[in-house]
């Protein structure tokens, strides 16, 4: 299974701990996420979670460039920043106005790395 393949996979699953994480939390939320499930419904954002993950994956293949943690953060970093400003998702609003900068690139980050660590 190549990378894309399992940052798919790796997608859905964090798209789905987060749901759980939200739906269990006792302040009802977590991170803003609340609304965004409310709009997306929970199987859609199990699809959009995978496939951003493996776009990601693809628009890094066309690129050329290695898949490497440094390169892997560095365009983490850059995509979250673009997503925030230009708010390409506005469902993740909430998200945004719930983390500082730091925080949502670190959440950025995370998940990207994850496909590098995980062989299956």
């Amino acid at each position: 299974m190549n990378y894309n393949q399992r940052a798919f996979i790796i997608g859905m699953i964090g798209d789905f701990l987060l749901q759980v994480i939200v739906h269990f939390h006792p302040k009802g939320d977590f991170a803003g996420l609340k609304s965004y499930f409310k709009i997306h419904g929970r199987f859609e954002s199990l699809l959009i979670a995978g496939g951003m993950m493996y776009f990601f994956g693809i628009l890094f293949d066309f690129l050329k460039l290695p898949k490497t943690s440094l390169n892997l953060s560095i365009y983490a970093a850059i995509l979250d920043v673009l997503f925030r400003q230009f708010r390409l998702f506005p469902s993740l609003d909430g998200y945004y106005n719930a983390l500082t900068y730091l925080e949502s690139i670190i959440w950025a980050i995370i998940p990207i790395n994850l496909p590098l660590f995980f062989k299956f």
